[in-house]
């Protein structure tokens, strides 16, 4: 699921927020474990919010039939309570017992939310005049994609529920437009249960955030060589750090290209920095690199190594 970019920004927050000087390494272990377990959690908390959309449709159906003048709601009965797609996750056992075991119920006291998302699907033109010929599964992806991703209230809730989760939100997206697209296709539930790819990118995760950890006063130091007219507390945050983590990547990881690392935190600048950022950072890194170099100090391969990354890796509980 996690992709490598994204396993740079989630690093990239955990640098920001975690007090380095007073964690030990299995602190600072757990808390990259506890990170990417969120992530995850958030995952299945956005897959059972259709069910919790069903289940809002059921109340609003019974509530129908009390009333004198009824609405119009019987579309909705066919399109929602009854959705194939709906319907798996519902009844997936794997994301039943996921839930309870990690007691997710992040709506528990904000069901409003739930509501207003429900009012907008209700009130959705398109919807209404859909023809009962229409794919269910296509339909559900249009309302995902033009009234779920896109409500704010929605965002704003995600937003306080965890650190990290509004830079989340668009590959949790994709992640589940993926699932229906495959559901569309396939008529079978296929449910991504792993955080990371394979082993080898939770071993770049955590030693790209071990390493840019213990070395960061020698980074430090290193970065103030080609920053002479910026004192360090100048330097913003943000910067300071991803200058950290691309001169770890230099260093350490000798099966990433250099230019790969450069770039990569160049574009993660543009995101989460500064209008200048990425020019400044795209400068310094580029001095850095090429005197490192010169001084014999870093070096690569073409060629992957059974030694993954030069790191440490058979310390870590996978």
């Amino acid at each position: 699921m996690l992709n490598r970019r994204h396993i740079r920004v989630k690093i990239l927050q955990i640098l920001y927020s975690q007090n380095r000087s007073k964690s030990t390494i299995k602190e600072l272990y757990d808390f990259f474990n506890s990170t990417t377990k969120k992530f995850y959690q958030f995952f299945i908390t956005q897959l059972h919010f259709f069910v919790l959309i069903k289940q809002e449709t059921r109340r609003r159906v019974e509530i129908n039939k009390k009333k004198y003048y009824k609405s119009e709601i019987d579309f909705l009965v066919d399109f929602i309570i009854e959705n194939k797609f709906i319907k798996a996750i519902e009844d997936s056992k794997y994301i039943e017992k996921y839930i309870t075991k990690n007691e997710i119920n992040y709506f528990k006291n904000d069901i409003k939310i739930v509501e207003q998302v429900f009012d907008k699907i209700y009130n959705a033109e398109f919807l209404k005049n859909s023809s009962k010929d229409t794919d269910p599964v296509s339909l559900l992806i249009k309302i995902y994609k033009e009234l779920i991703v896109t409500d704010s209230n929605l965002y704003s809730f995600y937003e306080d529920c965890e650190i990290g989760w509004v830079d989340d939100f668009p590959l949790i997206n994709t992640e589940v437009l993926n699932m229906l697209k495959n559901f569309s296709r396939d008529e079978k539930l296929t449910i991504n249960k792993t955080i990371f790819k394979d082993k080898d990118d939770k071993i770049f995760g955590w030693n790209l955030f071990k390493r840019t950890s213990e070395n960061y006063l020698i980074y430090e130091n290193l970065i103030s060589k080609y920053t002479p007219q910026w004192e360090s507390d100048r330097i913003a945050v943000i910067d300071s750090l991803l200058l950290k983590m691309c001169i770890t990547e230099f260093k350490f990881f000798e099966n990433i290209p250099y230019n790969v690392s450069l770039n990569e935190y160049v574009e993660i600048s543009k995101d989460y920095s500064s209008l200048n950022s990425s020019s400044f950072i795209n400068g310094i890194l580029n001095n850095i690199m090429r005197d490192l170099k010169d001084q014999g100090l870093i070096k690569k391969y073409t060629k992957r190594s059974n030694n993954l990354l030069n790191l440490d890796h058979e310390k870590i509980l996978l």
